[in-house]
């Protein structure tokens, strides 16, 4: 695991959501994917042929490269997003804009979900707290990483990063 520490400009995402509980956050998240790659992805990666304004959007912006966690009353949102290139929104889809930051970029390799959810363990249980120096910026919201490749393979890469502000 890797952990570099970089300032990034205002950064926008496109992609959508479902709200789901911190306790379940570990069950839920899988789910959602599998369930959105059985909707949205499975046809459109066998043929690379967008056939509705979603998976222009889906191809056009990378959606699924990235998820986000957002705090909200009941849990969070955590979105299957794509950095957004622009130009109109599908129905269906929403943006979503972090500020310029700081960030702390964490990485690791290994088959999702575990590699990832072992990550988000590390990040939030050991670095966190041990980071007195260091705060969540923006207080509501994370980004996990996803490489291309095989998510099953031991080498596939992923990460996590977190805004910062000093304490």
């Amino acid at each position: 695991m890797n952990i570099i520490y970089e300032k990034k400009d205002a950064m926008t995402f496109i992609g959508f959501h479902t709200e789901i509980r911190p306790e379940e956050g570990y069950q839920k998240c899988p789910e959602f994917w599998d369930r959105e790659y059985a909707a949205k992805y499975a046809r459109l990666w066998q043929t690379m042929k967008p056939e509705n304004p979603v998976e222009v959007a889906i191809l056009e912006n990378g959606i699924g490269m990235f998820a986000i966690c957002s705090e909200s009353g009941n849990g969070f949102e955590y979105w299957i997003a794509g950095l957004y290139q622009g130009g109109k929104v599908p129905e269906g889809l929403e943006l979503y804009t972090f500020p310029a930051s700081d960030w702390a970029l964490f990485t690791t390799k290994g088959p999702i979900p575990d590699s990832i959810q072992a990550l988000n363990t590390y990040v939030w249980q050991e670095w966190f707290p041990s980071e007195g120096m260091k705060r969540r910026a923006n207080g509501k919201a994370t980004i996990e990483v996803y490489s291309a490749g095989d998510p099953q393979s031991p080498d596939y890469e992923s990460g996590i990063w977190v805004t910062l502000q000093e304490a």
